[in-house]
């Protein structure tokens, strides 16, 4: 058998053995993501758009997006929407990215779509409405020291002239001298500069216009919920808790290291395997009378356990004097040894001799009988390694009883009481029992 056929037989095993388990999680991860989604599904979002015009640094996009989210444009949002909605709230839903192109994008979340929008063009608004308050309030102060500049620069510039034109007049007089000619072609170029830089201050002076931020159009109303939606986060989460589940199933199926074939059991005993015991599931509130019936008021009649007293008569000669051993800590294989017992002496045999015997899988040892000979150890699947099975197989030998067989003990459904008429009465009213095969 290959690897991978190993794997699909694990695989198989699991869920067989834990499909309730792994329902039960399914179920547990669905709720859990149910919780989830009231905390991490945004519900509806929707985009509004703002351009800023003018030539824009880095840092001005970055504060221009930090202007979005604060308490001032928040308040005028939160007081336009009315309600109880605070800015403190919009702070969580509302959004803002810096793509390229001169553009800021604006997102708000709701639980409707409706709201959505409202609320995503309240921001939009309120931030263009503060930040061309900002801009104006700015240009005034900056115009005001401009002119302010310009008129002692006016000043000055007239000083200048009319000293240039005192230097002309001196020229035109025959009184210039090398000095005067120097200064007087340095004043020149003073005057020339100072007329540059008057023409400059007067176009700073003029504040510029349309270079306020603009929204491109409203927020369009949404059509769906966006990502991740209740249901998404419902499905993963049943899908996280289901693999979760079924992994570590696998990794203890795969670290578990007890039997459960047949072939596997009867190698570690050393001896084959005899038959299968049915034992009725006591799982499933039966009344204690019932219960008392199925550890062994059936037995005699049931032809597995005929059938495998059978195969242990051929195995051992005529007598039939078996020590019926079995794991303190193994109840279904207890329960199957009764049962084996209890069909034993229904045979009414002077050659018959049963003996029950329960030992401990971590320290396992046995005391003679000198009525009994072999012994046939009781397990049911899935409940014991095989060193712990070596260890039983030795004890029962060391003891003076080596094993002469094994039997597997398999749960059955009980079956349903017979009805009887309500007019019977005696022995033949009581609910009849039989072993399932």
């Amino acid at each position: 058998m290959n690897d991978e056929a190993v794997r699909l037989s694990m695989l198989g095993q699991v869920l067989r053995r834990r499909w309730l388990a792994l329902v039960a999680l399914t179920i547990l991860g669905a709720v859990t993501g149910a919780g989830a989604s009231l905390v991490l599904s945004p519900g509806y979002t929707t985009t509004s758009q703002v351009l800023l015009r003018g030539e824009q640094e880095d840092t001005e996009f970055e504060a221009q997006a930090r202007l979005v989210t604060s308490s001032t444009v928040l308040e005028r949002a939160a007081a336009a929407l009315g309600g109880d909605v605070t800015a403190a709230e919009l702070r969580d839903v509302v959004d803002v990215e810096v793509p390229q192109g001169g553009l800021l994008e604006i997102t708000g979340s709701a639980a409707t779509p409706h709201a959505a929008q409202q609320l995503t063009d309240q921001a939009a608004t309120q931030y263009v409405t503060f930040a061309n308050e900002l801009v104006t309030s700015t240009n005034d102060a900056s115009t005001q020291v401009r002119l302010e500049q310009l008129e002692v620069l006016a000043q000055q510039v007239e000083l200048t002239n009319d000293r240039i034109d005192r230097l002309h007049g001196a020229v035109a007089r025959g009184a210039l001298t090398l000095d005067s000619v120097r200064a007087l072609t340095e004043l020149e170029s003073l005057r020339k500069d100072l007329a540059e830089a008057m023409a400059e201050l007067e176009a700073a002076a003029v504040t510029p216009a349309g270079e306020e931020p603009l929204v491109i159009g409203p927020a369009p109303l949404p059509t769906s919920k966006a990502a991740p939606t209740p249901s998404q986060l419902i499905a993963a989460g049943a899908a996280a808790f289901l693999l979760l589940g079924g992994f570590g199933f696998l990794l203890a199926a795969h670290g578990d290291t007890r039997l459960r074939e047949t072939g596997t059991l009867s190698a570690a005993l050393g001896v084959p395997v005899t038959g299968t015991v049915p034992v009725p599931d006591e799982r499933r509130g039966l009344l204690r009378r019932q219960r008392s019936v199925a550890d062994g008021g059936d037995a005699a009649t049931d032809p597995q356990c005929r059938r495998v007293l059978a195969r242990l008569v051929a195995t051992t000669g005529d007598e039939l004097r078996l020590l019926l051993v079995a794991a303190d800590d193994d109840p279904l294989a207890r329960r199957a040894v009764a049962r084996l017992a209890m069909a034993a002496c229904a045979q009414n045999t002077r050659r018959t001799a049963v003996r029950i015997a329960h030992i401990d899988p971590a320290d396992p040892m046995l005391d003679y009988s000198s009525d009994v000979s072999d012994a046939v150890f009781v397990v049911s699947p899935g409940t014991r390694t095989g060193w712990e099975l070596i260890g039983i197989a030795m004890a029962c030998a060391d003891a003076g009883h080596p094993l002469a067989g094994s039997v597997i003990a398999k749960r059955v459904k009980q079956p349903k009481p017979a009805q009887q008429p309500d007019n019977a009465v005696g022995p033949d009213r009581d609910e009849s029992l039989a072993g399932s095969s």
